[in-house]
């Protein structure tokens, strides 16, 4: 069958369920879903039926999924099909599994190949992440792979595995470090053996552009694609079912900004600690007030009312869960007679109305999509100063140049045989202080018995004179010491 026709398919299921709900009145909704009025959800042919354990709302159930057994010819696979109870429900397990004819089910389940989970995540629910990561591994052993096909392996296949796990959850920290491991030798191994790490692995997953190969650092990747998750709560995405339970059972009357991070269940209180390195990029701007919570949201410069006047409702008679509209009359600010210093000082420091509807704004780099909240969580990143092109990567004197960056060059000079142009106008430009993979070098000296200048274009010539190792360029430059790296290497003959 068609992916569009099974859709649609479900969808008659789903009708049918609501119908029958609504003529009957003796189903009663689970007491965490009563609110938003959830009985169902599907992805495929993957089916969840959410009810309190009562046999009437079970029997609706029932009723429901014979009948459109009849009409579609679709039913429900008894193997395959499990019921979950509560522990409270232990005095109807034997009606409940008679009327369903299913097994009876525990959690943790696997859902769309993914733990559902009651507690924290544990490092044996990963354990199905780390096997796929060592059989594709252990099916690559067996061919001749370069250093950048390993790269590219890593980067498009290995890192999609761990994709579908980090939107999911907040990986242990013990489990990101498996997986680099695996990751970390294969790339200079080729297979699962312990080796020498000729780079260290922060290196490796820095950007190109910054003298890496690319390859996505896990810690950031799991909090961006995380945070994506936050900024939907944050703009209340009215597409999503799940921030809509959110909203209703977890923030209730307060925001993502106030609420305690020691409440909820573990991978609520993760993800609620993710919202101060989002806070910085998000900006309230305010229309008509309607949408943003007067005590609770960061629409004030001060951050949210409640956290810089804690006695406010008290003081002003305003409830907590009071929108913004309350203090606004016709795009004007109308605060009610306050007294309080504190408060009068809060209130004389307040932002532009704009009219119009309320919105709320993303500040950081490009549009709250992936790329810029990988960039956000991933850190401290060097500014480009692009005055040279850049040229093409070779992998193993990238891996050469990094390897002996932090070295004495006298010494080493010979072994990798270096020649580097230094632009005269860029050495002028940048008062003669340059870093050569990784070293500052400061005026003419004498080099491994060769000689460089400031002047013109400047050359170290190799020793051996069988290669020419190109070194272009310098195009990174450090906010905090002012000195420049040499970040992309090319071995010419």
């Amino acid at each position: 069958m068609s992916p569009f026709l099974f859709v649609l398919v479900m969808e008659v299921l789903t009708l049918m369920l609501q119908h029958r709900i609504e003529q009957n009145g003796g189903f009663s909704y689970h007491w965490k879903c009563e609110a938003i009025q959830l009985f169902q959800l599907s992805f495929a042919d993957d089916l969840l039926l959410f009810s309190k354990a009562d046999p009437s709302s079970i029997q609706l159930f029932k009723d429901g999924l014979t009948d459109f057994a009849e009409l579609s010819g679709l039913q429900a696979n008894l193997q395959k099909s499990h019921l979950i109870l509560s522990r409270s429900a232990a005095t109807y397990r034997d009606t409940l599994l008679g009327i369903l004819d299913f097994q009876e089910g525990h959690l943790p389940l696997r859902y769309l190949g993914l733990p559902l989970l009651a507690s924290r995540l544990s490092i044996s629910d990963c354990q199905p992440l780390l096997h796929k990561i060592e059989a594709r591994i252990k099916g690559w052993e067996g061919v001749m792979l370069s250093f950048a096909g390993r790269v590219q392996l890593i980067k498009f296949v290995l890192s999609a595995l761990q994709v579908y796990w980090a939107m999911a959850f907040i990986l242990p920290k013990h489990i990101i470090k498996e997986i680099e491991k695996r990751l970390r030798n294969f790339l200079w191994k080729g297979n699962l053996d312990m080796g020498y790490a000729k780079v260290s692995w922060q290196q490796v997953c820095r950007p190109v552009s910054e003298g890496g190969l690319g390859i996505r650092d896990i810690h950031s990747l799991n909090k961006g694609l995380m945070s994506r998750h936050l900024w939907r709560i944050i703009v209340h995405d009215s597409t999503s079912i799940w921030v809509h339970w959110i909203l209703q059972y977890r923030l209730r009357d307060s925001s993502v900004w106030t609420i305690r991070t020691q409440t909820g269940t573990w991978g609520w209180r993760k993800l609620i600690r993710l919202r101060d390195s989002l806070r910085p990029h998000v900006l309230y701007q305010i229309g008509d007030g309607t949408s943003f919570s007067l005590w609770h949201d960061p629409w004030h410069p001060g951050g949210p009312m409640i956290c810089q006047f804690p006695s406010g409702p008290r003081h002003t008679f305003i409830p907590p869960s009071a929108p913004l509209s309350t203090v606004i009359w016709e795009d004007t600010w109308s605060w009610p007679h306050i007294t309080d210093m504190e408060s009068i000082d809060i209130t004389h420091d307040l932002p532009t109305i704009h009219g119009g509807r309320d919105r709320i704004l993303w500040t950081g780099p490009g549009v709250p999509f992936l790329q810029p909240l990988l960039m956000m969580c991933s850190g401290h990143r060097v500014p480009q100063v692009a005055y040279l092109p850049q040229i093409s990567l070779g992998y193993n004197i990238w891996a050469l140049c990094v390897s002996y960056a932090r070295m004495d060059y006298q010494k080493h000079m010979s072994i990798y045989s270096l020649c580097a142009p230094l632009p005269g106008s860029a050495y002028e430009r940048y008062g003669g202080r340059f870093t050569f993979i990784g070293h500052i070098i400061t005026g003419p000296q004498s080099f491994g018995g060769l000689r460089y200048g400031g002047a013109g274009g400047m050359w170290l010539m190799p020793r051996t004179g069988h290669f020419l190792l190109h070194l272009s360029i310098i195009c990174g430059e450090s906010a905090t010491s002012g000195s420049f790296s040499i970040r992309h290497a090319l071995l010419r003959r």
